[in-house]
């Protein structure tokens, strides 16, 4: 496996784990507050693997889709210090589909379009 596609499989990590967390945005408590934990540690290994390679740091389509991923993190930030905090369902709703296109965007241009979502079917 190269570098690219390690990126493009963490991506798909940080996907699955985000898919759990919305379906999560709505119930309060320790269960929602263990799918956040999942979520951020996901999303910063990704992170991670983005700096490690100047093609991927640079790339236009990979920046687009963290910046995606850090406004749907902060959608529960009060959640993440109050597990009885509100989440902004609508909002969690309207960023996850933007996500997924930013993924989408993402992995055509490292060269893995094959590995696009199916919009449809991923919520």
């Amino acid at each position: 496996m190269n570098f690219v596609e390690t990126v493009v499989q963490q991506g798909q990590n940080v996907l699955n784990s985000m898919k759990d967390l919305k379906k999560a945005a709505k119930v309060k408590g320790e269960k929602r507050g263990a799918f956040i934990e999942r979520f951020t540690a996901n999303q910063h290994s990704f992170n991670v693997y983005t700096y490690a390679d100047e093609v991927i740091k640079n790339s236009k389509e990979v920046s687009v889709f963290k910046e995606k991923l850090d406004l749907l993190n902060q959608e529960f930030d009060h959640a993440r210090f109050d597990f009885e905090g509100e989440v902004n369902v609508v909002k969690v709703n309207s960023l996850y589909d933007e996500v997924l296109h930013a993924y989408n965007d993402m992995v055509t241009a490292l060269g893995y379009e094959k590995d696009a979502v199916n919009l449809k079917k991923f919520k």
